[in-house]
């Protein structure tokens, strides 16, 4: 069993392993990612960044989109004169146009102009380098605007299977040529490192010897949205712009400053909506991709990047988990295990969620946690399923032992030396502490005994094995019922250990038509005398239980037997039984029932008396054994 055991957790391990590396659950991670993104604290962007909107107001102002490029030459004259540092445009300009050499001229004039590109991505089109091959240009700049152009960058993005944008592809190849995003071409030449000088790594992009952004294996940047739309970079309308450094040529004064332009890195792209540059982001179901380009930027000046967990370090993390969760469902019971399992499950997902936030590290979070589930469940239908095996390994051996128990327990006896006995005994448990023994004496006699150990279950069966055969054999060695019991406490008070036996014992000689008895703390029987009315209690205890002392003696008392009477002897079993409300049986109840069946057969008011205690205690469980002799005396006759 302890080999099986290693051998589970070795496959539990193979699985979190294979499970994490193969990413099955990446739907669900990515799903958290989401969550972690909206609910982690805000960050200030980077304050040389804006974004200049195509938005509606600019197509209401000035026509639908493709916008005609002399718009597109004011703005750079505008921003130009303004000195901003770069003129990002996030839109493709691919279709050439007759103004062409106007608006190359302004291109090369500013100094400052990057224009984007977009190319189609081959199917697995990821290269040893961690470059992706495209195999045709969907928008390519168009020959006049780009040699003019200060560079040129891609603007593809990947889209999840559920429609979110949430990371890039940081290098297409085409040809012979490699084409970085154009967030990351504007945020290298803001910090003026060459690009011919970069250097690639499994997990990094290095730019020089102390800067590096953190990719994936597979060459993706994890675009890092600062917040909603709505809420981060500065956002300037196209038109207001235009309209702006107009007025200000003409001699009016402008509403807006063009000052506000001075050193800023200007991305210029479609807001408006309707149009095909808007895609659903972790944190906005609409989201313009040239707030995507500016996030890129954005996180490499701040240097605040997104880092997922290498897969290794997850494995490693994950089979941490998994032993930690086993751990605390092997050692605890069950309520404690679900408090030990969701106390660890609440603090990776608090540590994960602290890392993510300020660390900007990105652990999976939804494996981890339902490994820690299905290890919980696991052990627990593991436990489940053990205890049920154990019962019933319990109940088949509590049966063996019941067995046994019986085989001790005399033959049924219905008329033996002129007297009629029926006998019952009904375990609260499977095994009774309870037991009674029918003894053939010399001559006409017969011994009847009833005795009730201390407590109940196996180790009160097993001291009413050794009783009864102490009885047998003390019984044949005297026919004085008080001397029967003394011989017995004797050999009993060596081995019960401060536990004791109650018990009742009488001699019946049928012959002479009288008994004797005696009794050893155990409750009186009741005598149903032929000639009187009432039911009388008889034989109270003598002496102490047995195997108390060893010193003990016990009277004898004795009374002569008429056809009819009848000995109900018993347990407390019978009287502390208690209903639902709390009351006990009793013996004045026990007396009245006996008294309204006296003139019943003997196997009538052994039946009766069972169902009348079984009608007053209802559906209320059972605590102790319950045993009883019913002897009714015949006459007197011979053998």
């Amino acid at each position: 069993m302890k080999h099986l055991g290693v051998v589970i957790v070795l496959g539990g391990l193979l699985c979190v392993a294979a499970l994490t590396l193969s990413r099955v659950c990446e739907p669900q991670e990515l799903a958290v990612y989401d969550w972690l993104m909206r609910t982690r604290p805000s960050s200030p962007t980077h304050p040389d960044i804006v974004i200049i909107e195509i938005s509606d107001d600019t197509l209401k102002s000035l026509g639908r989109w493709p916008l005609p490029r002399q718009f597109h030459i004011t703005l750079i004259k505008a921003l130009t004169e303004s000195g901003a540092r770069m003129i990002v445009f996030d839109a493709l300009f691919s279709e050439p146009q007759g103004i062409d050499a106007e608006f190359a001229s302004a291109i090369k004039e500013s100094g400052r102009v990057y224009l984007a590109s977009a190319f189609r991505i081959k199917p697995g089109g990821l290269n040893s380098d961690r470059t992706y091959e495209a195999d045709e240009i969907l928008g390519a700049v168009s020959e006049p605007l780009k040699s003019a152009a200060a560079g040129i960058g891609q603007v593809n993005i990947f889209v999840d299977g559920d429609g979110k944008a949430r990371r890039v592809p940081l290098w297409v190849r085409h040809g012979n040529r490699l084409w970085p995003s154009l967030g990351f071409l504007a945020a290298v030449e803001c910090l003026g490192y060459s690009q011919e000088k970069i250097i690639w790594r499994s997990d990094k992009v290095i730019f020089n010897d102390n800067k590096s952004i953190p990719i994936e294996p597979k060459g993706v940047l994890w675009v890092n949205y600062p917040g909603q739309w709505v809420n981060t970079f500065r956002h300037f309308s196209y038109v207001d712009v235009l309209k702006a450094y107009v007025a200000g040529k003409s001699g009016a004064q402008p509403w807006l400053d063009m000052s506000v332009f001075k050193d800023k890195i200007c991305f210029v792209g479609l807001t408006a909506a309707g149009t095909s540059d808007l895609r659903a982001t972790p944190l906005d179901t609409i989201y313009p991709m040239v707030g995507a380009q500016a996030s890129i930027c954005d996180s490499i000046l701040r240097e605040a990047f997104i880092k997922r967990i290498s897969p290794w370090v997850k494995v490693l993390l994950h089979s941490a988990i998994l032993l930690f969760a086993l751990m605390i469902c092997l050692k605890c019971a069950p309520l404690a295990a679900l408090i030990g399992c969701g106390a660890l499950a609440l603090g990776y997902s608090a540590a994960g969620w602290l890392i993510f936030s300020y660390r900007g590290i990105l652990p999976d979070m939804f494996l981890p946690l339902i490994v820690v589930g299905i290890v919980y469940v696991v052990i627990l239908f593991r436990n489940f399923f053990n205890e049920a095996r154990k019962r019933q390994l319990l109940e088949k051996e509590l049966e063996i032992a019941s067995a046994i128990q019986r085989s001790f327990l005399p033959p049924d006896a219905s008329y033996a030396y002129g007297v009629e006995i029926r006998a019952m005994l009904e375990p609260a448990k499977f095994v009774a502490g309870d037991f009674y023994d029918i003894i053939a004496l010399e001559g006409s006699r017969l011994g009847v005994f009833i005795g009730d150990v201390c407590g109940k279950g196996v180790s009160a069966a097993l001291i009413m094995a050794q009783a009864i055969s102490f009885l047998r054999v003390v019984s044949q060695q005297s026919l004085c019922p008080a001397e029967v019991l003394k011989l017995l406490n004797t050999r009993l008070e060596g081995i019960l250990n401060g536990r004791f036996v109650t018990g009742q014992y009488i001699v019946i000689d049928a012959k002479e038509g009288i008994w004797e008895g005696a009794c050893a703390g155990h409750p009186p029987l009741i005598l149903l005398d032929s000639a009187k009315d009432l039911p009388e209690e008889f034989l109270p205890a003598s002496g102490p239980p047995l195997g108390i002392t060893g010193t003990a003696s016990y009277a004898a008392v004795k009374r002569r037997l008429k056809a009819g009477d009848k000995i109900f002897m018993y347990t407390d079993g019978w009287t502390e039984g208690r209903n639902r409300k709390g009351e006990e049986f009793g013996v004045r109840r026990l007396k009245e029932a006996l008294f309204s069946l006296r003139n019943e057969s003997v196997p009538v008011i052994m039946s009766s008396i069972a169902a009348r205690r079984s009608a007053f205690e209802g559906n209320a469980p059972q605590h102790d054994d319950l045993t009883a002799i019913l002897v009714e005396f015949k006459g007197t006759q011979d053998k």
